[in-house]
């Protein structure tokens, strides 16, 4: 046909997105990523009791059949879509299906035992999405504020300690941050340049973080509010507005829909129904009998509500300082002050690129739900101590902190360059490479507590694990509060077994720490009952086990109490 019309077909080379400098950046970034988490994996005494739930609802996830609650026996017929819903699992099934995925391959390459390839799968697996957050991390800075920017955030987020520490242990934070910033990625790229494809593709994204947890819906939400604003700003019209909003939903309504159908609503863990349906839920409360073993641990790292020293005081007030403290701890306080001033420098952008304000706006709904979330959970009863208290934690901000990042690093150069122009001390920050030594100091004071050992404290759970998998008995109860003992006696793997029944009972062993005022526990399930065995005076236990072996039981980390029932 070109030969009619006098023309020349020719090949159009396609548009490159990456180039040599991003490259060098980024190969850069893959080594500093793999070095911290190389040396964490490397590091971990013991992974966290949130790993230990992952870990069970993977392998409930490859053998439907041995799944077991209180009032659900094990069932040869029971179907893989059967354990994704209540009450064998309140998480979604994305990070568990990874760390599945990765147990196949160190199954095959190691002979460790079921009990540690496990909760080692879902180390791994999370580490492995920490170090490709690099890409997305880098990508959206570029498009925001450069490259340099670009590289900055990148590597705050990896050696930041909450996000170093919290993406290589056993846990779904990198992978769900990996879903979150990708989608963050489409996002922007969508209201930059309206299209059907680019919304199609955030829907999917952020249906793929809600697979991984449901605090995945606050990107459609941010998306949605973005949407709205430039629809009401008349920036866009309301057809171009409606293909978005069509398009996102399509694209959330194909990966997220099917989960949504199956377990009949948006989540099952008890947090989210209260959110959507506040006064809902299960109304049954975590202490009740021993169903209490299968709470997985509220938080890793956190501020929780204390009636000694918070009762009487307003719960939303105490929400915004606890929220505000965990965001500035997750952004390690110095990037977060740099974020804040960041989003009120570039305040001007806002009007012209709705790139950073869908990315303010996330930030927002995030910090809101989580707002919502502490205002909403009751505070313990009297005379049930535990129940859960409202709390927050750094993991529920870690969002909110890559967002921080990705301004406090666009804010570096115009920092320096402001300090340079003080008089006498403006010379200390004059010169190009100035913003580079900013983020050079910023580093190295994160490094030291983002390498630390990952509960290097908690060892001897593993320890008492092993004493009890080799004296413990099928029909004695084993009464663990804190559950690692447990776990890697391989008592928990499919399900918390049931206390045997009292009149067939002959030996109660029970897991505890020392407790101090620093770390008193006071939250975990079953820790009265363990309690209650060992200061029973009628029938005094005996110390069975203690770590460390090399001093008096005394001065132990953690006892094990052998209870011999008397008739």
């Amino acid at each position: 046909m070109a030969t009619h019309i006098g023309g020349r077909l020719e090949t159009v080379a396609p548009k490159r997105s990456l180039f040599g400098p991003d490259y060098v950046r980024l190969l850069g970034l893959v080594a500093a990523a793999v070095a911290v988490h190389g040396w964490l994996l490397a590091h971990t005494a013991l992974t966290s009791r949130d790993s230990l739930e992952f870990a069970r609802n993977a392998l409930i996830i490859e053998t439907p059949a041995a799944a077991a609650t209180f009032d659900h026996p094990p069932d040869p017929d029971r179907q893989v879509v059967d354990v994704l819903k209540k009450p064998y699992t309140l998480h979604p099934p994305g990070f568990p299906l990874a760390t599945l995925a990765v147990s196949k391959v160190l199954r095959a390459a190691t002979d460790l035992p079921l009990p540690e390839v496990m909760p080692l799968s879902a180390q791994v697996a999370n580490a492995l999405a920490g170090v490709l957050l690099v890409f997305p991390t880098y990508l959206l800075g570029r498009m925001l504020f450069g490259r340099s920017a670009g590289f900055a955030a990148a590597l705050l987020v990896q050696v930041l300690p909450v996000y170093a520490q919290t993406t290589s242990d056993g846990m779904s934070d990198g992978l769900y941050l990996l879903a979150a910033v990708t989608t963050l990625v489409l996002g922007v790229r969508a209201v930059r340049r309206p299209n059907v494809g680019p919304f199609l593709l955030t829907g999917m994204a952020s249906g793929f973080g809600y697979l991984v947890r449901p605090e995945g819906l606050v990107l459609p939400v941010a998306t949605v509010g973005t949407v709205f604003l430039l629809w009401l700003t008349r920036v866009w019209s309301r057809n171009t507005t409606a293909a978005s909003l069509c398009a996102l939903a399509v694209g959330f309504g194909i990966v997220g829909g099917p989960y949504m159908k199956l377990i009949g609503g948006v989540t099952n863990k008890t947090t989210g129904e209260r959110l959507l349906s506040p006064g809902g839920g299960s109304g049954v409360p975590n202490w009740r009998g021993g169903a209490a073993a299968a709470s997985p641990n509220p938080a890793l790292m956190g501020v929780w509500w204390n009636e000694a020293t918070d009762g009487g005081s307003c719960k939303t007030l105490w929400g915004l300082k606890a929220v505000a403290r965990e965001t500035l701890k997750t952004a390690h306080y110095a990037p977060a002050v740099l974020g804040l001033l960041g989003m009120v420098y570039f305040r001007r952008r806002l009007v012209v690129d709705p790139g950073p304000t869908f990315l303010i706006l996330t930030a927002g709904v995030n910090l809101a739900v989580v707002l919502v979330m502490t205002a909403t959970t009751p505070l313990p009863t009297p005379g049930l101590p535990d129940r859960s208290p409202p709390y927050v934690s750094e993991r529920h901000t870690m969002l909110v902190g890559v967002i921080l990042c990705l301004f406090a690093a666009a804010m570096l150069e115009p920092l320096t360059a402001a300090l340079a122009r003080l008089p006498v001390v403006g010379r200390l920050w004059a010169g190009r490479h100035a913003a580079s030594w900013f983020l050079v100091a910023i580093v190295l004071s994160a490094l030291p507590n983002a390498l630390k050992s990952l509960h290097k404290n908690r060892v001897g759970h593993l320890h008492a694990g092993h004493f009890l998998a080799a004296n413990a008995g099928p029909d004695d109860a084993v009464i663990d509060p804190f559950s690692w003992a447990q776990w890697h006696a391989g008592r928990t793997l499919y399900c918390i077994p049931k206390d045997p029944p009292e009149d067939n009972l002959k030996v109660r062993w029970a897991v505890v720490e020392h407790i101090t005022a620093e770390n008193p526990h006071s939250r975990l399930p079953r820790l009265r009952a363990a309690l209650d065995v060992v200061n029973d005076r009628v029938n005094p236990p005996t110390v069975a086990y203690h770590w460390p072996e090399d001093v008096p039981p005394e001065r132990a980390k953690v006892l094990v109490y052998k209870q011999v029932v008397r008739k």
